[in-house]
């Protein structure tokens, strides 16, 4: 490691997490080093804080963990293998490193690879909250001139919702729902009117979020609070028949649950969130009836410079989704301080220029 340093923090156990000074990565090898412009806060980030992350009880993330996965930033160095990304690139990444070394690495199937570490979290690479990102040049793209470095930070969650795009066909006849009003969410209500769909249903429970859905595709949106969802999804959908496409980013349990009754036959629940507890009690019985078919959808090589491109010609920008910017000096209070911030908050970034 070098003889630099920087600032980075990590998580030695639930709400404990430290501001540390620690030795800056070299750019050795293949490896790509960037200055981090923006950092985008996960719902993912606060469960490794507070130590709820099912993960953390399964024992796939180990304390100490330096976290964060959703980046975008300048390089400054690159190793002397690195072919084609140079200083001063604007750059965001993949939320993987594989090995670069096994048989499916050197043909490209980096999903094979059997030493996968998640950026941040599941067998920890080291994540991005901290001055400077080391990653392999493999796992690295050029982020367009066309997007900020906000929007860069945000392909990684874009890149979640894609994935409960994929195999999917929608129309002017379909109706695709969204469950969740967080970033992942507003991404895919976006990504169901840039696909086509007739009719984009939001459902939530906070109004001044639901209004920035509209402005993003949304056609509809229900607050679950006031209104009986299901009904009302049934009521807005094309020939009354339900969703054709449901994508559940909530982690409400609840949702899930709906999100089967509102699906019509042979539609498709795509479940891009994680649940901190088992679900109990999950209606299958209708699953099967209505042939439904129900997917979870996560993050695979490919997906982010797909999701960029979209991002760059899409009209429709997602900038009312950034909601905060909080500087890198007090990200800390971000996660010691989650209610002050939890109801207005879509996608917060912390801000390092």
């Amino acid at each position: 490691m070098s003889k630099e340093t920087m600032k980075a923090i990590t998580v030695y156990g639930p709400r404990d997490a430290r501001m540390e000074i620690v030795p800056k990565p070299e750019a050795t090898g293949d490896m790509v080093v960037a200055k981090v412009c923006r950092t985008g806060v996960c719902a993912t980030d606060q469960s490794i804080y507070t130590g709820d992350s099912s993960f953390i009880r399964s024992g796939e993330i180990k304390y100490p963990v330096r976290f964060g996965h959703e980046w975008a930033g300048i390089v400054e160095s690159v190793g002397p293998e690195v072919k084609d990304i140079k200083p001063g690139d604007r750059i965001y990444s993949d939320n993987f490193v594989t090995c670069g070394k096994c048989d499916a690495c050197k043909r490209g199937d980096y999903m094979s690879c059997p030493s996968i570490w998640s950026l941040g979290t599941v067998n920890c690479w080291d994540g991005c909250y901290a001055e400077y990102m080391q990653m392999p040049e493999r796992h690295v793209f050029r982020l367009p001139d066309n997007l900020s470095m906000d929007e860069g930070a945000l392909i990684e969650p874009a890149s979640i919702a894609y994935d409960a795009f994929r195999g999917v066909t929608l129309d002017k006849n379909s109706t695709a729902v969204v469950y969740g009003t967080g970033a992942i969410g507003m991404v895919a209500v976006w990504l169901a009117k840039y696909y086509g769909a007739g009719e984009v249903i939001l459902v939530g429970r906070s109004d001044d979020k639901l209004a920035i859905g509209l402005q993003i595709g949304a056609d509809h949106v229900i607050n679950g609070r006031k209104e009986d969802a299901i009904a009302r999804i049934k009521e807005l959908s094309i020939s009354g028949k339900g969703a054709d496409l449901v994508v559940e980013t909530s982690g409400a349990q609840s949702a899930l649950r709906d999100s089967i009754s509102c699906t019509a036959r042979y539609g498709r629940i795509s479940v891009v969130s994680f649940y901190e507890k088992n679900v109990d009690d999950l209606p299958i019985d209708p699953l099967v009836l209505g042939c439904i078919s129900m997917v979870g959808a996560a993050g695979r090589y490919g997906n982010a410079p797909e999701v960029c491109e979209i991002m760059s010609k899409n009209p429709i920008k997602l900038t009312p989704v950034f909601t905060h910017h909080v500087p890198f000096e007090d990200t800390l209070d971000i996660f010691e301080n989650e209610e002050k911030y939890h109801g207005a908050k879509i996608k917060a970034m912390i801000a390092f220029d």
